[in-house]
């Protein structure tokens, strides 16, 4: 048994981070240490080499990372057979390997909502396959009509999927930050009642709840200048957080949140001298 005096904090940041697009979510990945990014989004990485991220932040010519899609569709763009989340699983594999698994300290998934795009396809193939219990006939009509209409068993096939990928990640001994859009959740009458991760259905309580932080992304004005920075606090609307106690308004990348994290850590020592320590 241990007890709270006994604990240490891990200076790894597990971040689930998501907001709308082109806000900057993909340029504060990058600012971590080392990252190795999980390329989903259709030409994402360009988006590091865009003048503004390298007048501000070099250019990383050394930045690791693999592009991850679907290849083989009809003309209607349903999927023949699936590989994306395979390949994925592959390069996961190969980099956790001795040879490779120092040369990085990030995982970056960008996007998470891309990667679900990814675990549904394979989820839509799997389950028109026979011998998968309740057999889905989503793919043989989308293949007719040119429509994709998933089922149940699709969506709880994708969830399954989706959530072993970010636990396989998450058990690892490096940072992780998972990138996704945002979606609003409306009411009958269309007030907006939450503002969470776009990602389906009750995956979005479950991949969630994986993450000590959920910070949403959005741009403020400072100065001339308008940058990123994350929400943590809790609204009504808003469900994110921060156990690691990173304040809301640190500009999102590495170098802010470490130091608003040290400052946060600081004054707690200050307070209470027996705070826990970290570990890396």
């Amino acid at each position: 048994m241990a007890t709270l005096a006994e604990y240490q904090q891990s200076q790894r940041i597990a971040a689930l981070v998501f907001g709308r697009f082109k806000v900057g979510k993909t340029f504060g990945a990058a600012t971590w240490p080392r990252p190795n990014f999980l390329m989903f989004d259709r030409d994402g990485i360009a988006t590091l080499t865009n003048p503004d991220f390298i007048a501000k932040h070099g250019w990383k010519g050394d930045l690791l990372f693999e592009e991850f899609r679907d290849k083989n569709k009809d003309k209607w763009g349903a999927i023949k057979t699936h590989n994306a989340l395979d390949d994925a699983c592959r390069y996961f594999d190969k980099w956790m390997t001795p040879t490779y698994r120092d040369k990085f300290d990030t995982w970056v998934v960008d996007s998470g909502t891309s990667l679900t795009e990814a675990c549904r396809n394979k989820a839509i193939y799997l389950m028109s396959q026979a011998g998968m219990g309740v057999k889905s006939n989503t793919l043989e009509i989308g293949h007719k009509t040119g429509m994709i209409a998933p089922k149940v068993q699709d969506y709880g096939a994708e969830r399954s999927m989706l959530e072993q990928f970010i636990q396989m990640l998450l058990d690892t001994d490096k940072h992780v930050l998972f990138l996704c859009h945002e979606k609003e959740i409306t009411s009958d009458s269309g007030s907006v009642e939450a503002i969470v991760p776009a990602l389906t259905g009750q995956s979005v309580d479950a991949v969630s709840v994986k993450f000590s932080e959920v910070w949403n992304v959005a741009r403020v004005k400072q100065a001339a200048l308008w940058i990123p920075v994350v929400k943590t606090s809790q609204t009504m609307t808003l469900k994110v957080g921060s156990r690691l106690g990173i304040p809301d308004g640190t500009p999102f990348d590495y170098s802010s949140i470490t130091k608003a994290l040290a400052t946060s850590r600081e004054q707690a020592k200050v307070s209470s001298p027996s705070a826990p320590t970290t570990k890396g």
